[in-house]
């Protein structure tokens, strides 16, 4: 749940920019010194770390001039590239989480039968069967071949599934 909330927010951050690079700006057109309109003839005075510098309204206006012409000339292009990379890369995600959460896909995995007590999304490899176990209490006793050198022990089922062979060099030694 927490995956499709947040995929969902980084689609909404991406379309944003999407949306600031198509159709934004890159300014108001007003001279701004911090949240107050400027006017001809004003400076501005910053003080940052103890030092006081400050600005006319020609230079200030002519800053923005220079950040609105540069948004314009491509960092509106870089700022709707973003965007795009973000919202496909985080709506594949989306997709992605909602169709897991939702138990469906695409693929083997997702089109197999599901057998009770399987785990979802198992498959077993081509030629094996798929084996279903039952939801409560002990399997159903079944009678297997007696293998040599296996002693079936009293209360537990026999083993399920096939017998594997051990590797080379660990078989019983041969005289």
């Amino acid at each position: 749940m927490k995956s499709v909330v947040w995929w969902s927010v980084g689609l909404l951050f991406g379309l944003g920019l999407m949306a600031l690079g198509l159709f934004g700006s890159g300014g108001s057109g007003k001279v701004l010194c911090g949240s107050e309109e400027m006017r001809p003839g004003q400076t501005c005075e910053k003080t940052r770390y103890g030092q006081t510098s400050s600005e006319t309204y020609e230079e200030k206006r002519q800053q923005a001039m220079d950040d609105a012409a540069t948004f314009k000339g491509g960092g509106r292009w870089v700022t709707f590239g973003i965007g795009t990379v973000i919202a496909g890369a985080c709506g594949w995600r989306l997709i992605v989480a909602i169709r897991r959460r939702a138990g469906q896909g695409s693929g083997p995995v997702a089109q197999a039968q599901a057998v009770p007590g399987q785990q979802p999304g198992f498959v077993p490899p081509p030629g094996f069967p798929a084996q279903g176990y039952p939801q409560q209490g002990f399997p159903a006793h079944q009678n297997f071949p007696q293998q040599p050198g296996f002693q079936q022990q009293q209360g537990f089922p026999p083993p399920q599934g096939f017998q594997q062979p051990p590797p080379p060099g660990y078989g019983p030694r041969q005289q």
